[in-house]
C-alpha cells in the first residue's frame, strides 16, 4: 500500500517535476488555444451574419415588417428604407452615449408613414445639447438599416426631451398612431446630409457561433485532458512497477511444505538396494 506522503515524494524527484512542469505547459498552450479558436468563431459568426445582411436587397419598410410586430432576429441589420415626415416637436434626445470615443447624446426623431410611425436614430451630436438639430421638413425618404428598440434605465427624471434608452414600450404609449417595433439607423436622407449629426452605424450582431472553429476550441480542450490522462497513467505504471519490486518473496504454505518433505522422505535413496 502506497501512502500519500510517499506519493508526494515521488513527485518531488527530479524527473517527476520535470514532467509536472511540462504537462502545465501542455494544458496552458491547450486551453489558450481553445480560447483563441473560440474567440476567433465569434469573430467568423458576426462576418458571416453581417454578410448574409448586406447581401438582403433593401426594401421599404412596410415590406419587412408591419406595427406592432415582434422584432424577428433577421431585422438586425436589414438595409430598408422608409418614406415620410418628421414629428420635429417629438425628437428625443438619448444621453449618455459613446462613438468612438466621444461621449454624447443620440437624436431620434419619429417619422409618421402612410402605415405607422417609426423611430428613426438621425444621429450622434457631442455633449448634451440645450436645442436638437431640427430635422429636414416635408416629406423625407431615409434610408438605413433596422435595429431593436432598448430596455428601460434606471435614475433620476431628465428635463424633456431627454431620455435614457429607446424604450418602444413606454414611447407606444406616448407617440400618436400605430408604432413599428423597430429603430431605423438612418445612413443617408433623401434632402442631403444631416448639419451637426455624425450617422450612427448599425449595432454587432448577435451571431451564432463558427462551428468549424468552435469544434476546434472543443478539440484543444480535449488534447489538455488526454494529457493530464497520459501524466497520470505513467505516474501510476512506475508507482506500481515500485511496489511489486518492493514486494518480499511469497512465504510457503506450511501444509503445502510438509506434504514435500513426507513425499521426499518416503522417496527411495539413490543407490539402496531392496
Amino acid at each position: 500500500m502506497t501512502y500519500p506522503w510517499e506519493v508526494f515524494r515521488r513527485l518531488l524527484t527530479p524527473r517527476w517535476v520535470g514532467m509536472f512542469a511540462g504537462l502545465v505547459v501542455v494544458v496552458a498552450a491547450c486551453v489558450l488555444l481553445g480560447l483563441w479558436q473560440l474567440g476567433v468563431a465569434r469573430d467568423s459568426g458576426r462576418q458571416d451574419a453581417v454578410t448574409a445582411a448586406a447581401t438582403l436587397e433593401r426594401a421599404p419598410l412596410q415590406k419587412v415588417t408591419a406595427p406592432h410586430s415582434d422584432f424577428q432576429a433577421d431585422y438586425s441589420n436589414r438595409a430598408v428604407t422608409v418614406t415620410g415626415t418628421y414629428a420635429a416637436e417629438r425628437t428625443l434626445l438619448v444621453v449618455d452615449r459613446r462613438l468612438g470615443g466621444r461621449v454624447g447624446s443620440w437624436v431620434v426623431t419619429p417619422l409618421e408613414t402612410q402605415g405607422g410611425t417609426v423611430p428613426v436614430l438621425r444621429g450622434f451630436v457631442d455633449g448634451t445639447p440645450t436645442e436638437v438639430p431640427r430635422p429636414p421638413t416635408g416629406v423625407v425618404t431615409v434610408t438605413g438599416t433596422l435595429g431593436p428598440g432598448e430596455s428601460p434605465r434606471d435614475g433620476a427624471p431628465l428635463p424633456a426631451p431627454q431620455v435614457r434608452s429607446i424604450d418602444l414600450a413606454s414611447l407606444v404609449n406616448e407617440w400618436p398612431g400605430d408604432l413599428y417595433n423597430v429603430v431605423v439607423l438612418a445612413s443617408a436622407e433623401s434632402t442631403g446630409p444631416a448639419a451637426g449629426l455624425t450617422r450612427v452605424p448599425p449595432p454587432d450582431l448577435d451571431a451564432p457561433l463558427n462551428l468549424r472553429n468552435a469544434a476546434y476550441a472543443v478539440q484543444w480542450w480535449v488534447f489538455g485532458i488526454f494529457a493530464i490522462w497520459m501524466w497520470w497513467k505513467m505516474f501510476r505504471a512506475e508507482q506500481q512497477a515500485e511496489e511489486l519490486a518492493d514486494e518480499p518473496a511469497h512465504p510457503q504454505d506450511p501444509q503445502q511444505a510438509a506434504q514435500q518433505a513426507d513425499a521426499s522422505a518416503a522417496a527411495p535413496r539413490e543407490g539402496a538396494t531392496t
